[in-house]
């Protein structure tokens, strides 16, 4: 039963030349608090904010490439995963790894069908940061295919209809 206990401080490592930079949406202050720096202690990159439509804004305002999309699914205005397409429209290699504190089984199911990468909250510092390397590994490795990761969410997002907190999104899928 040995749970993992990592601190902050031991989850640091030495900064890199070029570090990964990690845009976080997430509307709760303390969990976006608290993953922004076991990122940064892990060498990333921060940029946090705490909605959709900020995290849009800091996106097209950002001088160089964000790496990866590190989002909540439900929020209010709109949910991850349209956030998620509207960033990939400004930057079509974007990673992005889905962070939910929804335990449905359904839910999480369906989820899984999407080509991102999705952890359940709460989650522990290591399995974070190693979700978040295997998301940039996997990019750099392989490289991304669009269309099918296109074809692959929208087919789970027509099942899903994760709904904003306001109200549910107009997939637009047929």
């Amino acid at each position: 039963m040995g749970a993992e206990k990592t601190s902050l401080a031991s989850a640091a490592k030495e900064p890199t030349a070029n570090p990964a930079v990690v845009l976080l949406v997430e509307d709760e202050a303390v969990v976006r608090q608290i993953t922004g720096q076991v990122l940064e202690n892990a060498g990333y990159r921060v940029l946090e904010s705490s909605s959709p439509d900020e995290a849009l804004h800091v996106a097209s305002r950002h001088q160089g490439k964000v790496d990866l999309l590190l989002t909540d699914v439900v929020m209010p205005g709109m949910n991850g995963i349209d956030l998620a397409y509207k960033l990939r429209d400004l930057q079509p290699d974007l990673v992005t790894v889905f962070m939910s504190g929804y335990a449905e089984d359904d839910l999480t199911r369906k989820m899984t069908a999407t080509a991102a990468i999705h952890i359940q909250k709460p989650f522990t510092v290591n399995f974070l940061l190693s979700r978040i390397a295997e998301a940039l590994e996997t990019r750099a490795r392989h490289g991304l295919d669009r269309a099918a990761i296109a074809r692959s969410e929208h087919a789970a997002a027509a099942e899903l209809h994760v709904p904003s907190v306001r109200r549910a999104p107009d997939w637009g899928l047929g």
